[in-house]
């Protein structure tokens, strides 16, 4: 079994509203007649695929001056609720508008200890913000490393549209992670392109993990492979940016073209051990 470290639980409904949700469709060629109906159906394709558990993901742009983003916010509250639903099926990370000055702090709080949320998404290019900005940014991470809530940062390119990739490049992380050394962070995506970076990162700071989410096993750069096999093969988690990409697809893919490739023991820390290091359990 294992724990898909990076998903959406978007409805078709709540997609086709958001004109940046839409044109990531388009990057990923998906046919949106396709998509989740309702987050039910998230649990049954995990079930399909033999996936025991998933992070859901938040988000909250309600304070970001992008007018292309104002319906792409997701209530902590909702996706709390969705978790409970699922029992220990689903981990919930909030969202939180860094824009929004001391509220993002306090809703992440509320977050926390009210709603029993286990982490923080952050989406660098949807807010508009660097991650090493230190007014809005750091009073964010001091909660998160006094409360031991891991992050997750969306690194590198975007398939959503309306937003600049300049803010999500994998460098700014490392000033980040240099501050606050017990911070745990997950940077997605592996920071594609930019991800010789995102390695360097992790490999100076020994709380960053490295999610391959968002791409078909097959297509992982092999640039990759020998510090997945080697030095930082305990710090990569397997995730699939559903529904962008949907489990099934995923683990097949990974049977037939990326399995092979990993040494004994990898793909065990990859599919599930890793996270269990992030997530404390």
């Amino acid at each position: 079994m294992s724990t898909d470290f990076h998903v959406h639980p978007w409805t078709r409904a709540f997609m086709r509203k958001n004109g940046p949700i839409v044109k990531a469709c388009n990057f990923f060629k998906l046919d949106m007649a396709t998509l989740p109906a309702s987050t039910d159906q998230l649990l049954s394709e995990m079930d399909a695929a033999g996936v025991e558990r998933s992070v859901i993901l938040g988000q909250d742009t309600h304070a970001t001056p992008n007018p292309s983003f104002k319906n792409y916010t997701m209530k902590n509250d909702d996706l709390a609720a969705i978790a409970k639903r699922a029992e220990d099926r689903l981990v919930a990370f909030a969202g939180v508008d860094p824009n929004a000055g001391r509220d993002a702090v306090k809703e992440l709080r509320r977050a926390s200890l009210e709603l029993g949320m286990r982490g923080l998404k952050v989406h660098s290019s949807a807010n508009s913000v660097y991650p090493n900005d230190r007014k809005k940014m750091f009073p964010i991470y001091e909660f998160c490393q006094e409360r031991s809530l891991p992050i997750l940062f969306h690194t590198g390119t975007t398939g959503l549209g309306d937003c600049e990739i300049k803010f999500s490049k994998p460098e700014f992380l490392d000033e980040v992670c240099q501050s606050f050394p017990d911070l745990r962070v997950v940077m997605a995506h592996f920071g594609w392109p930019w991800y010789d970076v995102t390695v360097a990162v992790a490999l100076r700071n020994p709380n960053v993990f490295i999610d391959v989410s968002g791409w078909k096993p097959k297509y992982i750069p092999q640039g990759l492979l020998p510090y997945m096999n080697g030095i930082l093969q305990d710090r990569f988690l397997f995730g699939t940016d559903y529904p962008m990409l949907r489990h099934a697809a995923w683990m097949d893919d990974f049977e037939s073209s990326l399995r092979p490739k990993l040494r004994p023991g990898v793909s065990e820390k990859l599919l599930r051990l890793n996270a269990r290091a992030v997530l404390g359990a």
